[in-house]
């Protein structure tokens, strides 16, 4: 059991690893996942202009209550939010006014996030008994889709991330753990499995 804990989680994490690359850097998806700003000097000068430091913003986000406000004006205030809303444009967005310097620690985090996600599945994957090299598959792919349902469709539904941002996202994270199960299911074979 330890030895396909061991490599389960290694391997799942090399195949989701290379996979994730090529799914980002190499793949032309269709419908423009990423699109471009006009003038992104603009947009970068209004963004430090505007945006105090680094991390999440939402335009328009929702007034802040202080200590004193009579409800009256907290309720012109939302009103005003909801209007902004209504009319948009709406933003959700991560910033992060700091260099981005170089790729070796979100490459390393990105494994390691990999690893742990491979770990997770392979530890569930051996709590099943008697299923097939095809079951096996079919359970780790499933939770891709898990991974890919629960984690990313509220961003298409709430903050109206693309359809080809979100169809990109299926393709980087459901063939990824379909490619990583075919490896997987062959080496971890849960309680008591068929060939």
């Amino acid at each position: 059991m330890g030895k396909q804990l061991v490599l389960g989680s290694v391997l799942g994490a090399i195949v989701l690893f290379v996979w994730s690359a090529i799914a980002w850097m190499l793949i032309p998806w269709p419908g423009e996942p990423l699109r471009m700003f006009t003038n992104e000097d603009a947009v970068a000068q209004a963004i430090k202009a505007n945006a105090p430091r680094s991390g999440n913003y939402l335009l328009p986000n929702e007034p802040k209550r202080t200590p004193g406000m009579a409800n009256d004006q907290y309720q012109k205030m939302e009103q005003e939010a909801a209007d902004r809303m209504s009319r948009g444009p709406v933003i959700f967005a991560a910033v992060r006014l700091e260099p981005f310097g170089s790729m070796v620690k979100p490459l390393v985090i990105g494994f390691i996030t990999q690893l742990i996600a491979a770990l997770l599945a392979t530890l569930l994957l051996l709590q099943t008994s008697a299923l097939s090299y095809a079951g096996r598959v079919v359970f780790l792919t499933v939770i891709g889709v898990i991974i890919f349902v629960g984690g990313h469709l509220d961003e298409w539904n709430w903050w109206s991330f693309s359809n080809a941002y979100i169809a990109m996202q299926a393709g980087a994270i459901v063939i990824g753990w379909l490619l990583a199960s075919f490896v997987m299911a062959a080496v971890v074979r849960g309680k008591v499995a068929t060939v």
